[in-house]
C-alpha cells in the first residue's frame, strides 16, 4: 500500500511539474511588458514586448487577421512572440477597436482605418524604446492592412506577411470552393452553391442587407450574418492588395502554406512576385511551408481545430508547420541588418 500511495505521489509531482513547466512555455517571457495607449479614430491599447538585454530595438509589431483579437489573440501569439523574443527583437500588438482595452468597433473599420492605427501608434512606441529597425508581421487579412500602410508611406523598415490574399472577392470564392470541397458537394451541387454564393455577394455589393437575409433564408445552406458583418465586409470588399504592394520597395517576406484552404496560395506567390519585378524591389522572398495552413499550423489542425489547444499544451509550438516560426526568425536576422545598413547609408 505504501509502495502504491508513492507511485500515485510521484505521478502527481511528475504531472505538476510538467503542468507549471508547460504553462511557463505558453506563457509570454518578456523581460519587460509596456502598456501602451494611443489614439487613431479610438483610443487603443496594446502590449510592447521586450527581449533580453537590448538598449536599442528591432521591433515587430504584429497585424491581426480578420475577428475579434485582442493583443494575443486569445494566447495563440504566444508561441510567435516567445520565439522573436528569444531571438531578440521586441514585439508590439494591441486589442483591436472594440475588443480588451480598446474602444471603439472593428466591425466598422475599412483596411485603411487600421493602417492608420499602426502609423498612430509608432510614436508612442519610439517615445519608450530606442528603436533600430521597424516592420510589421501581418497575417491574413492583415495582408490588405499592409497595402494601404505602403500608400500611406509608413515609416517601416519591412513587412512579413503571413497567408495574404490579393483580392477579397475572389478569395471569398476560393474559400467558398474549398467549403464545397470539404463538404463533398458534387460538381452540379458545387456550381449551384457558387451561384447561390455570387448571388448574395451581389447584395453586399448593392449594400442592401434585407434582400440580402431574405435571400438567404430561402436556402439551406447557411444564416445571414448580422447586419454588423454585412456591413464590415459592404466597408471592405473592394480591398486589393496590388495598388498599395506595388510601393513596398523594403525587405518583404511572404509565407504561405501549402495546405492553406482559405486563400489561392498560387495566385498570392504569382501576384507578389509579378509585382517585385515589375516596381523592381529585389529583396523580397515567398515561402511556400509544406503541410503547413492557413494559420501556419500542422495541417491536420484543419480537420482537428478542436485539439489545438489541447495540442498546445502538449507539445507547444511542435503545433506549426515544420520550419514556420524558424523561417520568420532567419528572415529576419538575414535582412534586419540589410535594412539597418541600407538606413545608415
Amino acid at each position: 500500500m505504501k509502495k502504491f500511495i508513492l507511485a500515485v505521489g510521484i505521478i502527481v509531482l511528475c504531472i505538476s511539474f510538467f503542468t507549471i513547466y508547460r504553462f511557463n512555455q505558453i506563457n509570454i517571457k518578456a523581460k519587460k511588458t509596456v502598456e501602451i495607449n494611443f489614439n487613431s479614430k479610438n483610443t487603443l491599447t496594446g502590449s510592447l514586448y521586450l527581449p533580453k538585454n537590448n538598449e536599442s530595438y528591432n521591433l515587430v509589431i504584429f497585424i491581426h487577421g480578420d475577428g475579434p483579437s485582442d493583443r494575443t489573440l486569445n494566447g495563440a501569439y504566444n508561441f510567435i512572440i516567445n520565439r522573436l523574443l528569444k531571438a531578440g527583437y521586441a514585439c508590439f500588438s494591441y486589442d483591436k477597436a472594440g475588443i480588451g482595452k480598446s474602444n471603439g468597433n472593428w466591425l466598422e473599420q475599412n483596411m485603411n482605418d487600421r493602417a492608420n492605427e499602426i502609423v498612430e501608434a509608432i510614436p508612442k512606441i519610439k517615445e519608450k524604446i530606442n528603436i533600430k529597425s521597424i516592420g510589421v508581421l501581418a497575417f491574413s487579412q492583415g495582408g490588405w492592412v499592409c497595402s494601404e500602410l505602403a500608400l500611406l508611406d509608413a515609416p517601416l523598415d519591412f513587412y512579413i506577411i503571413a497567408g495574404g490574399a490579393i483580392d477579397w472577392m475572389k478569395q471569398h470564392i476560393y474559400f467558398e470552393k474549398q467549403h464545397a470541397k470539404s463538404s463533398n458537394f458534387s460538381e452540379e451541387e458545387t456550381d449551384k452553391y457558387l451561384n447561390y454564393i455570387q448571388e448574395s455577394d451581389k447584395f453586399i455589393k448593392n449594400n442592401d442587407y434585407d434582400s440580402y437575409s431574405n435571400f438567404v433564408n430561402a436556402y439551406n445552406y447557411e444564416k445571414p450574418m448580422t447586419k454588423e458583418r454585412f456591413n464590415f465586409i459592404h466597408l471592405n470588399y473592394k480591398s486589393n492588395a496590388i495598388v498599395g504592394t506595388k510601393e513596398i520597395k523594403v525587405p518583404f517576406l511572404g509565407i504561405f502554406g501549402d495546405s492553406d484552404n482559405n486563400v489561392d496560395v498560387d495566385n498570392s506567390i504569382e501576384t507578389y512576385e509579378r509585382i517585385f519585378r515589375e516596381n523592381g524591389n529585389e529583396n523580397y522572398e515567398l515561402i511556400l511551408l509544406e503541410n503547413a495552413n492557413h494559420e501556419l499550423l500542422d495541417n491536420k489542425y484543419n480537420k482537428a481545430k478542436d485539439s489545438i489547444i489541447y495540442d498546445a499544451f502538449l507539445y507547444g509550438d511542435e503545433i506549426f508547420a515544420k520550419d514556420a516560426l524558424n523561417t520568420i526568425v532567419n528572415w529576419l536576422d538575414d535582412n534586419i541588418k540589410w535594412t539597418i545598413i541600407i538606413v545608415i547609408s
